[in-house]
This record gives C-alpha cells, sequence and structure tokens, in this order.
C-alpha cells in the first residue's frame, strides 16, 4: 500500500511537471514571453532557430505538426545551401515555437515583418495574415510590410508560427535574402511607428513643400524677368529637390516592393536633375557651358538610362549613380572656388553656403563610412541631439537659403547700378540741354539750309566715288588730287566663273542669263563686304576679288575662304529655286600684288602681278561647285578648315602645282 502511494505521487509530480513545462516553456521552443516583456518594451528579433522544408502542404501549419525531420536555419539571410540552390519559384515552409509564461497569458503582441517575398502567416495553424499574391495565384506581387501584425498570445503554453514563403525573383547573385520578424509590445512597437511616420513626415514632407514653394516662387520670376536665367535655373534645382524628398517619404511609406522600388529610382533621378541644375547655374554664373560640364550632362544621362531600364543596367551598382552625383557636386565646387579666387562679385556669398553644404555632406559620407552606415536619429533633449539637429536643419536650407541671398543681392546690385546711372543721364541731360538750347536757336536757322545742299551734294559724290574705289583710296584722292600705285606683300585673290556661261545664254536666251548674272553678282558684293573683301571688276561672267588690301589684314586668306565657301553654299541654294542658275568654280591663290588706279579717264582701281594670274590657274584648274586653292593659301590657314589634297595638277605656263579643295571649317 505504500508503494502504490509512492507510485500515485511520482506519477503526480510527472504530471505536474508536464503541465509546468506546457507553461513556462521547453527546450524547442524560440522565445519565453513572461510578463517583464510587456513592463520592459521588450522587442525580440525571431532569426533563429527555425525549421524550414522546400515543397507546399496546407497540413505544415497545423500547431501540433511534427517538424523535428525538417532543417534548421536563419530567416535574416538564408544560409543553407538547400535554399540558396532551389528553384526561385518552389514555396519554403518555416516553422518555430514561442512559449507564453502564465504571467503573459492572452496579453497582444505585434509581429512586425522585413521582406520583400509573398507570405502566409499562421498563428496555431490558423491564418492570420496574408502578404502579397503567389506565383501559382497569378501575377506575384511581393511586399515590404510596413504595419506590425497584431494578434493574440492565447494561453499559457507552446505556440507555432508557420510561414508559406515565396520570393521567385531572386537577385543577380541568386541568392535569397529571405525576412526578418520582430517580436514587440504593441503598445511599444505602435508609438515608435507613429514616431517614426511623423518624424518622417514632418521632415521629409515639409522640406518637400519649403523647396517646391521656392520652385515656384523662382519660376515666376524668370517669367516676368526671362533675362535673368539664373532665376530658371535655381527653379529647377528647387523642383529636383522637392522631387527628391517627396518620393523619399512615398518609398517609406510604400507596402509593394515594385512601388518602392519605382519611388526610389524617381529619388534618385530628382537628386542627379537637382545636381546638374546647380552645376548649370554655377557655370552660367561663373564660367560656361564647357567641355567638362557637358561630359558630366552625358555620363548623368548615361547612368539614368541604365538605372531606368534595368534589362539593361541591371548590374550597375549604386554607388556608381553616387559617385556621379559627387562628381557633379564637385564640378559645382571647383567653379565656386574659382570663381572665389578670381574675386568675383558676389561668389563669396554663395561659396559659404556651399563650402558649408559640401562640408557636412562629405563629413556625413565619411561618418556612415566608418559606421559601417549605422546614424543614429532617435529624437532627445541632450545638447549633442539638439545641436545635430540644428546642423541638419542648417545643411539643408544652406543651399536655397544662400541662392536666394545672391540673387536678391544681385537685383539689389542691378537696382543700385541702374538707379546711379540715371542720376548721372539726369544730369549730363540739364547740362548740355541748357548750351544746346542757346547755341541751337543761333546757329540752326543761319547754317541749316546751306548744310543740307552742301550735304546733299557732297553724299551723291562721295557715294559715286565709292562705288568705284575703295574708302582708303578715294579718302587719298579727295585730300591730295591724286593716289599711288602700292605693293602689298600678301594679299589673297579671289577669282569665280561661271561655267558654260556661252552655251547657257544660247539655251535659254542673253536677257535671263544676265538678269540671273545680275541677281548673282549682286549677291557676291554683299558677301565680298561681309568678309572685308575688296571687289575688283566683273570680266564678263567672271568675278575678281582681294582680301588684304588697301588695310591689311592678317586673316585675309580665312576671309577670302570663308567668302568663297559663302558664294558656293548661295549658289547651291540658288540651283534648288532656279532651274536656269549657273554652275560656278572658284579659285583661291595668296602672294603679294601691285594696286592702284589705271588711266584719268573712267579710271578704275585694279591690281597687277603673278597672284592674280595664278588665281586664276586656281580658278581653271576647280570643278563645278568647288573652291580650289593653291599650296600657298593652303599653309596660310590649314588649321581652320579641312582639305582634299588634290595633288600635282598641271597648269597653263605654271608647271605642276599643289592644289587643294576646301570642304568645311573646324
Amino acid at each position: 500500500m505504500k508503494h502504490t502511494k509512492n507510485i500515485c505521487l511520482f506519477v503526480l509530480i510527472l504530471i505536474s511537471a508536464f503541465f509546468d513545462a506546457q507553461k513556462t516553456g521547453n527546450s524547442s521552443c524560440n522565445v519565453v514571453i513572461k510578463e517583464n516583456f510587456f513592463t520592459e518594451n521588450h522587442n525580440i528579433n525571431l532569426e533563429k532557430p527555425w525549421k524550414f522544408i522546400i515543397g507546399d502542404d496546407k497540413n505544415w501549419a497545423k500547431s501540433g505538426f511534427d517538424d523535428s525531420k525538417w532543417e534548421s536555419t536563419s530567416t535574416e539571410k538564408f544560409e543553407h545551401s538547400k535554399i540558396q540552390k532551389k528553384n526561385p519559384k518552389d514555396i519554403i515552409w518555416f516553422r518555430t515555437a514561442i512559449c507564453i509564461d502564465s504571467s503573459a497569458e492572452n496579453q497582444p503582441l505585434a509581429l512586425e515583418f522585413r521582406s520583400e517575398a509573398a507570405m502566409d502567416i499562421f498563428w496555431d495553424g490558423k491564418l492570420v495574415k496574408r502578404y502579397g499574391t503567389f506565383a501559382k495565384e497569378g501575377e506575384p506581387e511581393y511586399v515590404n510590410p510596413t504595419k506590425p501584425l497584431m494578434i493574440s498570445s492565447g494561453n499559457a503554453g507552446t505556440h507555432s508560427i508557420a510561414i508559406r514563403y515565396e520570393n521567385s525573383r531572386p537577385s543577380d547573385e541568386q541568392e535569397i535574402f529571405g525576412f526578418e520578424i520582430t517580436l514587440s509590445n504593441p503598445n511599444h512597437t505602435v508609438k515608435e511607428m507613429l514616431d517614426d511616420s511623423v518624424t518622417r513626415s514632418f521632415f521629409l514632407e515639409g522640406l518637400a513643400f519649403i523647396f517646391f514653394t521656392l520652385f515656384l516662387i523662382h519660376l515666376l520670376s524668370f517669367l516676368f524677368y526671362r533675362k535673368e536665367r539664373s532665376n530658371l535655373y535655381f527653379s529647377m534645382f528647387n523642383f529636383g529637390m522637392s522631387m527628391f524628398l517627396f518620393a523619399w517619404f512615398l518609398s517609406y511609406e510604400a507596402e509593394n516592393v515594385e512601388s518602392g522600388v519605382r519611388l526610389g529610382l524617381i529619388s534618385s533621378v530628382s537628386g542627379l536633375f537637382a545636381a546638374v541644375f546647380l552645376s548649370v547655374m554655377l557655370n552660367n554664373l561663373f564660367g560656361k557651358i564647357g567641355m567638362r560640364f557637358k561630359f558630366l550632362a552625358a555620363l548623368s544621362v548615361i547612368t539614368l538610362f541604365l538605372m531606368t531600364f534595368s534589362k539593361i543596367g541591371k548590374n550597375v551598382d549604386q554607388q556608381i549613380f553616387i559617385i556621379v552625383v559627387l562628381l557633379v557636386c564637385l564640378e559645382a565646387l571647383f567653379l565656386i572656388a574659382r570663381a572665389i579666387i578670381k574675386k568675383i562679385p558676389g561668389s563669396g556669398i554663395l561659396g559659404f553656403g556651399l563650402l558649408f553644404f559640401f562640408t557636412v555632406l562629405f563629413g556625413s559620407v565619411i561618418y556612415l563610412i566608418l559606421s559601417d552606415g549605422v546614424l543614429s536619429v532617435n529624437a532627445g533633449n541632450s545638447f549633442g541631439e539638439m545641436l545635430g539637429f540644428i546642423l541638419f536643419i542648417m545643411f539643408i536650407f544652406s543651399l536655397p537659403f544662400t541662392f536666394s541671398a545672391f540673387l536678391a543681392w544681385r537685383s539689389s546690385n542691378d537696382k543700385k547700378n541702374l538707379q546711379l546711372k540715371m542720376e548721372q543721364v539726369e544730369t549730363l541731360s540739364s547740362e548740355k540741354q541748357q548750351i544746346l538750347e542757346t547755341q541751337n536757336e543761333i546757329l540752326e536757322t543761319q547754317v541749316y539750309e546751306r548744310t543740307k545742299e552742301i550735304n546733299a551734294e557732297k553724299k551723291k559724290s562721295d557715294d559715286l566715288l565709292l562705288n568705284i574705289l575703295p574708302h582708303e583710296v578715294a579718302e587719298e584722292l579727295k585730300q591730295k588730287g591724286k593716289t599711288d600705285a602700292r605693293h602689298y606683300d600678301l594679299v589673297s585673290v579671289l577669282f569665280t566663273d561661271f561655267v558654260n556661261f556661252t552655251m547657257n545664254s544660247e539655251r535659254i536666251g542673253v536677257q535671263e542669263v544676265l538678269d540671273e548674272l545680275n541677281v548673282c553678282f549682286t549677291e557676291f558684293d554683299s558677301i565680298m563686304e561681309k568678309y572685308g573683301l575688296e571687289k575688283i571688276k566683273t570680266i564678263g561672267d567672271a568675278y575678281l576679288a582681294v582680301s588684304g588690301l588697301p588695310v591689311s589684314n592678317e586673316q585675309h586668306a580665312k576671309n577670302a575662304v570663308n567668302a568663297g565657301l559663302e558664294i558656293l553654299s548661295y549658289i547651291q541654294e540658288r540651283k534648288k529655286i532656279n532651274p536656269n542658275a549657273l554652275d560656278i568654280r572658284i579659285g583661291i591663290h595668296s602672294g603679294p600684288v601691285i594696286a592702284g588706279i589705271v588711266g584719268v579717264k573712267k579710271f578704275a582701281y585694279d591690281i597687277w602681278g603673278d597672284t592674280v594670274n595664278t588665281a586664276a590657274r586656281m580658278e581653271q584648274n576647280s570643278s563645278l561647285g568647288k573652291l580650289n586653292v593653291s599650296e600657298a593659301t593652303y599653309n596660310l590657314i590649314k588649321d581652320d578648315f579641312t582639305f582634299e589634297y588634290r595633288g600635282k595638277i598641271e597648269t597653263k605656263g605654271k608647271g605642276a602645282m599643289d592644289m587643294f579643295f576646301v570642304n568645311s571649317s573646324n
């Protein structure tokens, strides 16, 4: 009897121990939840141990299912080779156990997930939440949950969490990065979530609104006064910053992974857009749009193209994008530093803001590198946190504040200068007006009529003389009554000739050809005046002009070739609208000539010398629609144009000469 009582007592002890184990936990539990979990605001990362199996069976979610034969892994980053080598479209099941102490019965729990997958969450065999859409159900949709999942801890004992998981889009390295689950006190979790959301909303949305307001203000300023392009460039900078901050905020709130990626891309594009227009504005203010800026702009466009089209740029690392942004920012920093060194007015105002901005930016980058990307942003009342907050606000507003201050300074400075000039003009005007009023009344009545007649006659004679002679020669003739022939060491002679002029006269009629010739020679006269050439004469359908006299000009060869190219261009366009237009050949040679007036009746200004004859040979050996130059002319302008070397060509009375066709200017 005594032994029977002992046996019963032993059985009761075993039963009691069994129930205590069910209430307080066992060795298979991942976490034991007790009362202090709620009083001390615990936050537990359920990284491991987890059991897993590859496949799909809804029975694996049941609370009492035996998963002892499943293999173990962690969830934050799958390290098990079977998971990494699986087909991405396969489904994985995970299970773990949580023990609830009797002091924590029926308490609310919060499960926070960080993932980029589709998941079914089971608590004690019951489906409590689905995230995303599985591939078996149609187009897969993967989400990153932004809100915690609330569940009840239930009765004391062991409880199971089962997760049905799918990620059919692994990274380029074919690694599946898994998910994170955090178990926490709902009151503490919700408070942190609300604090983070309010903080992000206040800072990011508030700052985005401020930048967008600056964008509208400066855009309107540009529309009212379009000569001030700095307002346009600065408005585009503010627009890029506002879109950068706003897209950044929305990416935090996006639960759909693809939406978050698109918003992140928009934020990156907007940030680079703002950096480029920062550089554009500084180039406009303190430099020019040169090759350095064009290279960076092209690099930015290529980077954005590769990031946008993932099929092409899937291997483009985010670091490349950051490097491009830093290069654009460094170019802007170089421009402002150079402007400060050159003491360009107003550069000091911009320099202070830019130097502060980049100092904080580069300092933050170095800090993040040294701290492995960890940056504490918890709010507090300490002096260090307050100082960091003030520094952050100064960092964000340093650029818009200094740019606005610079534009305000320049506008004020322009108004002061304009007012000063107006005062000077008014002073001079009043003084001169008094003198003019006194003198004008006396002189005007005495000389007006006589001066008018003399000027009219003088203009007629001057116009007639200038139509025959160069201005300098005409002035010499008026002052001395004669002119002397002069020798010019180096000029360029241009000779043109229309092809088949006689044949065209017989074909379409003499009058029509003469009309066409008059139109062309009139245009040639305008081209000669444009490039500073002196027309000598026309000989039938030939046109002779010279560059570099009577006033010497070191650019005589270049001016002559430019005039010849414009004649060819004019004849080409003329042939498009007139079927009877004439083809032309042009030749140019550079060398010495003698220039002067021939005869005393019906005199004409002319040039002589072998250079003229050689220019005629250049024209005779040219081709239709071509400009042929001699070696002497080529040596003077070989760096200014592109040429086609024709080799040595036999010419009448000159023998073999090197000749070149001019193609275009460099």
